[in-house]
């Protein structure tokens, strides 16, 4: 099974090789905060409880962070970096240029986020909290526009006449399905495929037969 975008936890810092490299003490610090925001919520994040999550004294964490409202919105900077990049790598793998191959590139990106299943967690905890929070809601709108401009792209090339519109209902797909693997021990993702297969073509105006002329 292909790797799902890795979850920061106490028990990867156990489990990592003793020659490994550590973390800046800052990205510790923020991986932490995506642990806790992943197991218990946005509103169990605390300079105590992230401190204690990433195994450093309390003053490292008032030290780069002097609000918990700034630790939340740098967590979620830090967790967009990690998804884009995460995004980059399928795509590399599974490029875009016909539309099985972007239905194969949207099932893949379902498939790593349920798989690794807290990166569906904490990006819903996230919006819960930008609702309350403008300058996170701000973040989010940026990461919204980032995921739909890559997309749109792809769909641009493929010859879909309204492509920004066009990506906007395949992410809301996308995430319908994350948010069910959230509730299901096993997400069929073949059932994904299947659902997307006739929508993809129907963006692409695959099955919009010229209208008929009247003899």
């Amino acid at each position: 099974m292909k790797r799902a975008l890795p979850q920061p936890s106490r028990s990867r810092r156990r489990s990592a090789p003793a020659a490994a490299e550590p973390l800046p003490r800052r990205d510790a610090i923020l991986d932490a905060a995506l642990a806790v925001i992943a197991g218990q919520g946005t509103e169990k994040v605390t300079h105590r409880s992230v401190a204690a999550e990433a195994g450093v004294p309390l003053g490292s964490t008032t030290y780069y962070f002097a609000s918990r409202d700034e630790l939340v919105r740098e967590a979620f900077r830090r967790y967009v970096t990690r998804v884009m990049e995460l995004f980059a790598a399928i795509r590399v793998e599974t490029e875009p240029v016909t539309a099985a191959a972007l239905v194969e590139l949207l099932v893949e990106i379902a498939r790593r986020e349920v798989d690794g299943r807290w990166t569906v967690i904490v990006e819903y905890e996230l919006v819960l909290r930008a609702a309350r929070d403008a300058e996170l809601a701000a973040d989010f709108h940026r990461y919204e526009q980032m995921l739909v401009s890559s997309l749109a792209e792809a769909l641009e090339r493929l010859g879909a006449a309204q492509p920004f519109d066009a990506a906007r209902t395949l992410i809301a797909l996308v995430r319908g399905f994350e948010l069910d693997g959230l509730t299901h021990a096993h997400a069929d993702v073949d059932d994904m495929k299947r659902r997307l297969i006739p929508v993809v073509d129907l963006v692409l105006h695959r099955h919009n037969p010229e209208p008929r002329r009247k003899s």
